[in-house]
């Protein structure tokens, strides 16, 4: 091998490794090759945060009057927020922050429609 080929770190230890190589001499770590369309298709749909994605679209059907959708859509988008700040190239960010916001909105509404409704039938039936 030629000392002028192409080298890169290895994501795991860090030693010099080629660029082509598919796993790592030093350490067995088996070497990741990323396409340019992965990145592209990851920033619109994070395939590697399903928390986030979960909680996206839990958190969009929160809008149906159903309280236990919106309170799982804030727990998974507090998980995949989490989980990006841990290991960002999962991404999901926007996700994450979607299912919270509309699954925290629309999960407590819901659930104090629900209790009202309760209180409100307890007391027509008291009276």
């Amino acid at each position: 091998m030629s000392e002028t080929a192409e080298r890169q770190p290895c994501p795991m230890c860090g030693q010099e490794i080629p660029v082509a190589a598919k796993k790592c001499r030093f350490c067995g770590e088996m070497i990741e090759r990323k396409s340019s369309n992965d990145h592209a298709i990851s920033g619109l749909i994070p395939y590697k945060n399903p928390p986030a994605l979960i909680a996206y679209y839990l958190g969009l059907f929160s809008l149906l009057p159903c309280f236990p959708i919106g309170l799982v859509a804030l727990v998974l988008g507090i998980i995949g927020l989490r989980k990006v700040y841990a290991t960002p190239e999962v991404r999901g960010t926007v996700h994450a922050w979607i299912g919270i916001v509309l699954g925290g909105f629309f999960g407590l509404l819901w659930t104090a429609i629900t209790i009202l409704g309760l209180i409100g039938a307890i007391a027509a039936q008291n009276h």
